[in-house]
């Protein structure tokens, strides 16, 4: 089976290009050095031979070595690539051409034991091209198809035996283009768009009681990421960099995207699907901290296993979640915050059986969405945040003090009944004695709740409640709400300055 840094090490050979940001001149022995450069950052050394032609550089017998593990006595990953030329336009533009007619070998070293597999290149007109002015270069990869398959493969000798393994991925109508900016081209803007994605590993090894399918398409990719003031040259921290400037955007849509997966071994069985019609991601980093926000529509979550009592089959029409985090110690309040939602969630009728086993309760769509904002100071920068070091034994202080707390919006729907709620809360920080230990709240909520009383006659129908614990629920409620129509009840929930709490102006302590 291959291995997840399999993937990304195929991955790293095809568009290692990407991200860079050291160039001094467009041409063919640079573009080279750069390469180099880079490899050595993604803990590689190069064995190749380097000749001048007459319009570049050919590189030949190139291998790539994992240099992390080779301290250990064999390297880990050994990846002998295809030849490949480096090849100066009169444009002023460098073009990498690799041999796409032959195959790329990937060694892998588990103690004395070897794996090695041939990967066959897969290429329609594909184009790499380093063009631009220098000092601000441009790469370019633009190819109908590009992608790489398995084309034969060798397993150590305890898993010799009648084994499959078949592997893939595939890019097509790919059109990409990084730009690098800047005295030391640490400005980057990239722009990637695809067609489709198409991933494919289907496997089978006997000896090992090990199969599996796993198949994950995508469609209509669009990629848009910026970063300005980069410094990974240098040994600076993460916010040290964001305070001198540095930040990064990124965003990204997507069209439908397909997992399905069927994995077995001698442990159980687990067999799945996930699916969307269209997603949206956004997110950025800067002095102000981490934004992020994702959206996708028509959801679907299908997943059974033999440690599963009953398969999870659930839908969801639209789904939201996002987060506001400050990230440096500014002294002074900064905003968070925490969005979540999800419209017609749809949970299968096997599943709801173990709510309700008697089939009496409406199995309708559920509706949720919630939003809350605040203010914090931090007493250090949470870049390096370890949580390990703030428990009860060491009585070190948490080093973020919450200020306010805001309920923008709360909505809940469920088998008839909704609620509502809004309101918010500013914390004495200073007042640690009044709430024994926890900082004394001021404010107050608001609830909205209707048809509260339909649903638990529901739940009393269905079995699920008892008469008795039913009017202790109803009786309950009537402490904290007061009717304001057929069904419906207000509560006003209130904490004063004096450090009492009150449910609509009665006093609860």
């Amino acid at each position: 089976m291959i291995s997840k840094n399999l993937l990304l090490s195929i991955y790293f050979v095809i568009f290692s290009f990407i991200s860079s940001h050291s160039w001094a001149q467009i041409n063919a022995a640079l573009v080279w050095e750069e390469f180099k450069q880079l490899t050595s950052q993604n803990g590689f050394k190069i064995s190749a031979m380097v000749n001048r032609t007459e319009k570049g550089l050919k590189v030949s017998d190139f291998t790539l070595i994992d240099i992390a593990t080779e301290t250990k006595g064999a390297a880990r990953f050994e990846i002998d690539l295809m030849d490949i030329d480096f090849l100066e336009r009169s444009d002023g533009s460098v073009e990498i051409l690799p041999d796409y007619d032959q195959v790329i070998t990937i060694r892998a070293y588990d103690d004395s034991e070897l794996s090695s597999f041939d990967m066959e290149l897969l290429n329609n007109e594909a184009t790499m091209m380093i063009s631009g002015d220098v000092g601000a270069p441009v790469l370019q990869i633009n190819s109908p198809l590009i992608g790489v398959q398995i084309k034969e493969f060798s397993l150590p000798e305890k898993y010799q035996g009648n084994n499959l393994l078949d592997a893939s991925l595939i890019f097509r109508g790919l059109v990409s283009n990084q730009a690098f900016l800047g005295a030391k081209q640490d400005n980057s803007k990239s722009a990637f768009k695809a067609d489709s994605i198409d991933l494919l590993l289907d496997f089978d090894i006997p000896t090992a009681k090990m199969n599996g399918l796993i198949n994950y398409e995508l469609d209509d990719i669009s990629v848009i990421s910026r970063q300005d003031n980069f410094q990974s040259a240098t040994s600076v921290d993460l916010a040290t960099s964001l305070r001198q400037g540095y930040y990064a955007l990124g965003s990204y849509t997507l069209g439908r995207g397909l997992l399905e997966f069927n994995l077995s071994s001698s442990d159980g069985n687990l067999k799945g699907q996930v699916a969307s019609e269209n997603s949206e991601v956004s997110s950025s980093l800067t002095q102000d901290g981490l934004l992020f926000d994702a959206y996708f529509t028509n959801g679907i979550l299908k997943l059974s296993s033999s440690a599963l009592p009953i398969p999870i089959d659930m839908s969801v029409r639209n789904a939201n979640y996002g987060f506001t985090l400050p990230l440096l110690n500014e002294n002074d309040p900064q905003g968070f915050g925490v969005r979540l939602g999800v419209l017609d969630l749809l949970i299968s009728r096997d599943l709801w059986g173990i709510l309700d086993p008697s089939n009496k309760l409406p199995n309708q769509p559920i509706n949720a969405s919630i939003s809350l904002t605040g203010k914090s100071t931090l007493s250090e920068d949470l870049t390096d945040f370890r949580f390990d070091i703030y428990t009860e034994n060491n009585g070190e202080q948490f080093p973020v003090e919450v200020e306010e707390i805001l309920l923008e919006k709360l909505n809940l729907s469920l088998m008839g009944a909704s609620l509502q709620g809004t309101g918010g809360l500013l914390l004495d920080n200073d007042d640690l004695s009044t709430f024994n230990g926890y900082p004394k709240p001021v404010g107050s909520f608001e609830f909205l709740l209707s048809g509260a009383n339909a649903l638990v006659d529901k739940l009393i129908d269905s079995g699920i409640v008892d008469p008795d614990t039913a009017m202790g629920a109803r009786m309950m409620l009537s402490m904290f709400a007061v009717p304001i129509g057929d069904d419906e009840v207000r509560s006003q929930i209130e904490f004063n300055s004096l450090g009492h709490i009150l449910a609509n102006g009665q006093r609860l302590r």
